[in-house]
């Protein structure tokens, strides 16, 4: 971890989700049938939600929350529910306030890896702040310091790698070559899943994965007609199912992989919005089909066998896709002298740290943040 300050000045849209995505079992989307609605409203109602019932006292936010003050605030559930909060437009002091109340657990949560450190650039320039000079640490030299000979940010799978790169284009820095070479090497070249990345924890054929690789490749400036990203919108294609995404063969569509996925098509610029387009699906869009998650109270709904519920890591997840056309981005800043990037990265939620643990979505637990 590095100190130091940074000049800081060009406006950049806000940085929206990556986030942990979740391994839904068997889920079908409640109220697929309905079109959908304003996704500014929709957006802003998921957000109030995650604020009235998961928002601790101290501002922050739990990765294991199941309600207010249930669990202690830690620095991985603050930044993934800012992730989600910022392209919703929403008020985004609380948050602030516990991050900069606990600099200590910041520097020690960018000093993990660079997937990690990169998901934290993008909230905190989602939130519209500074990067190289937050507290006192210069955190864009944090990410840059994962870097290794191999190209790897201190990562062994595409989701984290992803992050990173994420991180960097959101902060306005170049993308080594190395670091994309490594993404690329890890694509799937042959089979039933080819094109795709592997989540890193033995899923072939990973829509998350896939979906986060193709943002970071579009970040670093590869074009949507680059024989990696046609290979990978064509496993996306291929293993679409009534209009969402599954996380991995078999398990079924949830909210959580068909958000990340969406916020893919946008990167290369496809339409998943449009009742006509060629994402649609008995009519209903990718868009349409994810707001069937969302359940009354403004939460988007996980389904474990007993019942749509509502869901905390499910709704930070899938947020940044319900806002991705919702037409306001909060203001944030990167390097003085950079390139803004692409507006959709500016959307990017949810990079969520670690990939899935498998384990603990199969013992029944919801999941975990990335």
């Amino acid at each position: 971890m590095v100190r130091g300050k940074g000049l800081f000045g060009a406006t950049v849209l806000a940085v929206g989700m990556l986030l942990a995505w979740l391994l839904l079992l068997g889920v079908t989307p409640a109220g697929a049938q309905t079109p959908a609605s304003d996704p500014a409203e929709r957006a802003a109602a998921a957000a109030n939600w995650l604020i009235a019932v998961h928002q601790n006292d101290d501002g922050g936010y739990s990765a294991f929350s199941t309600g207010a003050n249930v669990a202690p605030s830690d620095v991985a559930g603050t930044v993934d529910t800012l992730l989600a909060l910022a392209p919703a437009g929403a008020d985004l002091a609380a948050p602030l306030t516990y991050l900069q109340n606990n600099p200590d657990a910041v520097a020690a949560y960018a000093a993990q890896d660079g997937g990690t450190a990169g998901k934290l650039l993008m909230a905190l320039t989602a939130a519209g702040q500074n990067p190289r000079d937050y507290l006192g640490y210069n955190l864009v030299i944090s990410l840059t310091g994962h870097l290794s000979p191999t190209g790897q940010y201190g990562v062994n799978n595409a989701f984290n790698q992803s992050l990173a790169m994420l991180g960097l284009s959101a902060a306005g820095e170049a993308m080594p070559d190395s670091a994309v070479a490594w993404l690329l090497a890890q694509q799937a070249p042959a089979g039933d899943v080819a094109g795709s990345w592997d989540d890193g924890f033995g899923t072939a054929g990973n829509a998350d994965a896939t979906a986060m690789a193709i943002m970071a490749l579009v970040a670093a400036g590869r074009p949507a007609g680059d024989p990696a990203l046609t290979a990978a919108r064509d496993f996306l294609a291929a293993t679409q199912l009534d209009g969402g995404w599954e996380y991995g063969p078999g398990f079924g569509p949830n909210a959580n992989s068909t958000a990340l996925v969406i916020l893919a098509l946008h990167a290369l610029g496809e339409d998943f919005a449009g009742a006509e387009s060629a994402w649609a699906r008995n009519g209903q869009s990718p868009q349409a089909v994810l707001f069937g998650w969302q359940g009354d109270s403004g939460a988007f709904q996980a389904d474990f066998g007993d019942g749509p519920f509502d869901d905390f890591f499910t709704t930070v997840q899938a947020v940044p896709a319900a806002a991705v056309q919702a037409g306001h981005a909060p203001a944030g800043t990167m390097a003085e002298g950079g390139v803004n990037p692409p507006g959709w990265v500016a959307w990017l939620l949810i990079g969520l740290a670690a990939v899935m643990v498998l384990a603990l979505a199969l013992a029944g637990r919801s999941g975990v943040t990335r």
